[in-house]
C-alpha cells in the first residue's frame, strides 16, 4: 500500500516557482528543487514528474495568478490614458517594492527557454496574446468614448503598449532606474496621441 503524500502540492508548485522565478530553469538544479521545496527526490519526480514539467506546471502558476492587473486595467472607469499610467506606474513600482525583483516569470521564461522550447514558447505565446487583448480593449473602450481617434489602429496600439510593457519588465531588472522607466511610460503615452 502507498504512504500517503505528506506535502501540500500547491505550496511545492509555489516554491519551485520562486526558485525558477528567482534562478531561471537553467540555473536551478533538481537538487535546488528538493531543498527549496523540502520534499524529497522520489516524491518530486512521483508528483510532477521531471525538472522540466514542474517547471511548465510553476509557469502556469504564475500565469494564472499574474492577470489581476489586466482585469483592473480593463475595468478602469477613469480616463484610458490614466487608466494605462496607474497600470504601467504599478508595474514600476512592484519592480522596486515587490516581494521579488526578479522581473517577470513569463518575460524570463520568453527569454531563457521560449527560443527553443515549444511548449514554454507556446504558454509564453499565450500570455502574450492575453496582455495584448487586454490592452485592445482599454484602445477600443476609448475609442468608443471619444478618447482616442477612430483612426488610430487599436491592434498596433495595443501590440506598442505590450512593448512598452515588456521593455519595462526588462529594463527594471537589468537597470532598476526609476526614472528611465517613468520615461518609457510617459513617452508612451504621448505616442498614442
Amino acid at each position: 500500500m502507498a504512504r500517503p503524500k505528506e506535502f501540500n502540492r500547491d505550496q511545492v508548485i509555489d516554491k519551485a516557482m520562486d526558485l525558477f522565478w528567482e534562478k531561471g530553469y537553467e540555473g536551478s538544479s533538481v537538487e535546488d528543487l528538493v531543498q527549496c521545496t523540502g520534499i524529497g527526490r522520489g516524491s518530486l519526480y512521483d508528483t510532477f514528474g521531471d525538472k522540466h514539467a514542474l517547471y511548465l506546471i510553476a509557469l502556469d502558476r504564475y500565469m494564472g495568478t499574474s492577470g489581476g492587473p489586466l482585469n483592473n486595467l480593463q475595468g478602469q472607469e477613469n480616463s484610458f490614458r490614466d487608466a494605462l499610467r496607474n497600470f504601467f506606474q504599478d508595474r514600476i513600482e512592484e519592480a522596486f517594492t515587490g516581494p521579488t525583483r526578479y522581473g517577470c516569470f513569463m518575460v524570463n521564461a520568453g527569454i531563457e527557454l521560449a527560443p527553443h522550447d515549444p511548449e514554454v514558447a507556446q504558454k509564453v505565446q499565450g500570455g502574450l496574446d492575453q496582455t495584448e487583448e487586454a490592452f485592445y480593449h482599454v484602445l477600443i473602450k476609448a475609442q468608443a468614448a471619444g478618447e482616442l481617434s477612430w483612426k488610430a489602429n487599436p491592434h498596433q496600439l495595443a501590440r506598442f503598449l505590450l512593448n512598452t510593457l515588456l521593455g519595462i519588465r526588462v529594463l527594471s531588472r537589468a537597470n532598476p532606474d526609476r526614472q528611465t522607466l517613468q520615461d518609457v511610460v510617459e513617452t508612451a503615452l504621448m505616442a498614442l496621441g
